[in-house]
């Protein structure tokens, strides 16, 4: 089978899904606008009317060139990684079958009603510095009943849609009308293999960040925005700082996401206050985090909503305990005291009391969870599992399709 992936070739989660398909023994080319940085599988950069810049729009009008793309490579399976844009974009080419599949905020920002998701104004994956004014929130209002719409088609026209967690297959049926039946589970995962680095990579990764051995580690993984309460958590960590030793270190990733004015100077700022807080504001090699997760000792992972988290997965994998804000997505697989630590309000304050509990009395708190976290990926998250599920799912599509 040969599988079309529409998204950035140089994405971390395209990237991860590819590969895993390719091992599934799939075929797999990347479609997208983008130009290939790192080609571990093949990638094709479909033209637009305007050489190297695109825009939405390019995407609403970009099914024939996408099409003919498609047809020159001998596709037999579409999937559409995010609905927004790239199941828009899969919808316009009229090719079958198409699998979308969502992974959150290209459902969760679009709930049929504003009160369904309260900070959504404030904190939406465009919303990089949480700004909450009239011309923001009118901006915030035309974009969801715009976005909505084209979701909904797309998602209604697809063969098949997948959502990495409960909530995302809850959502395409009950805020898009997409049948049950067509709508299905599938969580991605980790790559146990992936974490079996040499001490080499992790001397690289102390000496990156200036963190000694014997040290005990808070990562914030997920990001700077504001849709991952990134300024709650700098403020968290600053409180935590100035109550725990010198031989805490707490480091946070922007994943290569924009980062917030007001958080890169507040992290600026505290860069400098202490030697023990790092900041790292562009993006970390995959490998790199593969070797840091296993000298984390805690991490924070607080999206306003959230779909499977490939941070959290691999945080549970590696033995880290998860600290986590207390949403549908967090609850389907975080358990206070039993496999996690759930901050409820996720405020500044409560932040720093959870981590410099957690931190008192570490040994106890890994020996719990630590177990029932690994045991739980490896019966549910593995992602060359879920391949060989999806590749299944797409031999079945291909079949009724053919008769």
């Amino acid at each position: 089978m040969h599988v079309a992936l529409l998204n950035d070739p140089n994405n971390f989660h395209t990237q991860k899904w590819a590969l895993a398909l390719q091992q599934a023994g799939a075929q797999v080319t990347v479609f997208s606008y983008d130009a290939p940085q790192h080609q571990e599988f093949p990638a094709v950069r479909v033209p637009t009317v305007q050489p190297d810049t695109y825009r939405y729009r390019d995407y609403l009008r970009g099914g024939p060139a996408l099409r003919a793309a498609l047809d020159t490579h001998q596709i037999d399976l579409v999937n559409a990684l995010n609905v927004t844009p790239f199941g828009v974009w899969a919808h316009q080419t009229g090719f079958r079958p198409v699998v979308a599949s969502a992974l959150g905020a290209d459902l969760l920002e679009y709930p049929p009603r504003p009160s369904m998701s309260p900070l959504l104004r404030s904190r939406s994956w465009a919303n990089v510095e949480g700004q909450t004014g009239p011309s923001a929130r009118i901006r915030q209002w035309a974009r969801r009943q715009y976005f909505r719409g084209k979701v909904r088609t797309a998602l209604q026209g697809a063969d098949l849609v997948t959502g990495d967690n409960q909530v995302l297959v809850d959502a395409a049926v009950d805020w898009f009308g997409v049948p049950r039946e067509k709508v299905r589970l599938l969580r991605w995962g980790v790559e146990p293999e992936l974490f079996a680095v040499s001490e080499a990579q992790v001397q690289a990764v102390r000496e990156r960040w200036n963190i000694p051995q014997g040290a005990r580690l808070v990562l914030s993984p997920r990001g700077a925005k504001a849709i991952y309460n990134a300024d709650v958590i700098l403020e968290g960590f600053a409180q935590a700082l100035a109550q725990v030793g010198p031989e805490v270190h707490f480091l946070m990733l922007s994943a290569g996401y924009a980062v917030s004015e007001r958080v890169q100077a507040r992290a600026e700022a505290l860069v400098q206050q202490y030697p023990n807080f790092h900041f790292e504001a562009g993006r970390v090699p995959r490998e790199m985090v593969y070797a840091l997760w296993n000298i984390v000792d805690v991490f924070v992972s607080a999206p306003v909503y959230d779909g499977y988290s490939a941070a959290v997965a691999e945080g549970r994998y590696a033995g880290s305990i998860p600290v986590v804000n207390d949403i549908s997505g967090n609850r389907e697989v975080i358990t206070h005291q039993e496999n996690g630590w759930m901050v409820d309000p996720f405020q500044p304050g409560t932040l720093a009391a959870a981590l410099v509990e957690l931190l008192a009395q570490l040994p106890r708190w890994q020996a719990r969870f630590k177990e029932k976290n690994r045991l739980w990926i490896e019966k549910n998250s593995l992602v060359k599992e879920n391949a060989k599920r999806f590749l299944d799912w797409g031999e079945e599509l291909l079949r009724n399709r053919a008769l």
